[in-house]
């Protein structure tokens, strides 16, 4: 993992990670990861100062890896905008399906920090979406997609990639990597300029 910890250390953020992933902020507690890794209640706070200071650093190594894995993806992907959406995707669908950082993080989880960690988290959130914005405004302006509402289509995009985690499974008919293709074709598309000769796919017949 990319935190610095001791054994303990490691037990608690992954106890906590588990748990804000299952339950959220609120339904996690201190008390619920002390009891978890074994250790006195009172002991955790050798370790965290609160559980908002736990949950704030999980959320940075999460997203911090999130977006350099995202960067590297794209380094390689080449200049193309719908290569460059399809690697992004990807690798957010990998990182989410086999990363061990993964924090499953939305917004309106922001309304439990303080002011100046609400706003250094949200800069943080930003700057990972404005990667998705910026390919979908390349691709508008080369015309290679159609014309769309690119923050919306961002979210949407995001929304997509994150549900990966809610159904799943390693044991699974796809792979993380395949699943990382399904995703990047379907983001593609949803963005894709159609062309004026394109013939509409026709649903099959259902007559005997």
């Amino acid at each position: 993992m990319l935190i610095e910890k001791n054994d303990t250390e490691g037990r608690i953020l992954e106890s906590a990670r588990q748990l804000f992933n299952r339950w959220g902020y609120t339904g996690m507690t201190l008390r619920q990861i002390a009891k978890d890794v074994g250790i006195e209640a009172q002991s955790i706070y050798n370790y965290t100062s609160s559980k908002q200071a736990l949950v704030e650093r999980l959320v940075r190594a999460g997203t911090g890896e999130l977006h350099a894995s995202v960067l590297a993806a794209l380094d390689a992907a080449g200049p193309d905008p719908s290569d460059r959406l399809a690697a992004a995707v990807k690798a957010h669908v990998i990182h989410f399906l086999s990363s061990a950082n993964v924090v499953v993080f939305f917004r309106d989880s922001l309304v439990h920090f303080d002011e100046g960690t609400r706003s250094s988290l949200l800069v943080m959130l930003k700057g990972y979406e404005q990667v998705y914005k910026d390919i979908i405004r390349s691709g508008i302006e080369t015309g290679v997609f159609r014309e769309v509402d690119v923050t919306p289509t961002t979210y949407a995009i995001l929304g997509m990639g994150d549900s990966v985690v809610n159904w799943w499974r390693p044991a699974g008919r796809l792979d993380a990597a395949e699943v990382g293709d399904l995703f990047a074709g379907l983001a593609v598309q949803m963005v894709a300029r159609v062309h004026a000769d394109a013939q509409p796919t026709q649903p099959p017949s259902t007559q005997s």
